[in-house]
């Protein structure tokens, strides 16, 4: 009986060691992978947390305006469309995505999103009161005044955090700022069919540099 007590209780103290060592590993394992937009929805989460309805109303109050509704009704076209369609066949454009899949960057993501932005836009009713004044009357304004409602700080501060914490986000930032992806990324930029369709852009009030700001804003990293 004391022969069956004793094995008995090795079975039981072997069992416990296992489910203790597997703890231990869990514990030890490497995480799951962090995809960069989902770093980037932990930023516009703060946005819309401490701006979104200051934007809303921004953007409420430029539908007021000619320009802006031009804008606006230019990026919902089948021009427009294709307008992107030829810059996703660009080999300079396709040297921008594999630079940025390598960091697990999917401009898929940016670019669905920013398609779903365009699909939920509507006419609604006379905005509240502003905090700020308005920049201008077209689209490129409507992006800086966004951007100045932002909650910098905040969004400064989970930057460092994260540049901190995670080094998967920071070796995506720091690949983001070194020379070849200036090269990349210039050499898209410079291409004449980029040139073109950012003259485009321009006759409807729609500024890249602009929009590449905005981008820098979200992550708290702009003058």
């Amino acid at each position: 009986m004391n022969c069956h007590l004793s094995q008995s209780v090795n079975s039981k103290m072997k069992a416990v060691a296992l489910f203790l060592v597997l703890v231990a590993f869990a514990a030890s394992a490497p995480q799951p992978r962090k995809d960069f937009h989902e770093h980037f929805e932990d930023f516009i989460t703060i946005i819309m947390e401490e701006a979104g309805h200051e934007i809303e109303h921004v953007f409420e109050h430029y539908l007021e305006f000619e320009e802006f509704q031009a804008a606006i009704e230019y990026i919902k076209t089948a021009n427009f469309k294709e307008l992107i369609f030829e810059m996703e066949s660009l080999p300079q454009f396709q040297a921008v995505v594999d630079f940025l899949e390598n960091d697990r960057i999917d401009i898929s993501f940016f670019l669905d999103g920013f398609n779903d932005v365009l699909n939920g836009v509507y006419t609604p009713g006379p905005g509240g009161s502003l905090r700020h004044e308005l920049s201008g009357t077209d689209f490129s304004a409507f992006i800086q005044d966004c951007i100045d409602v932002f909650p910098k700080e905040k969004l400064a501060a989970l930057f460092d955090q994260k540049m901190a914490e995670d080094d998967e986000f920071r070796v995506a930032i720091e690949n983001l700022l070194s020379d070849e992806w200036n090269q990349v990324f210039t050499a898209f930029l410079d291409s004449p069919e980029f040139q073109n369709e950012a003259a485009i852009l321009a006759d409807y009030g729609i500024d890249v540099k602009v929009v590449f700001d905005e981008i820098l804003a979200v992550f708290g990293q702009n003058k």
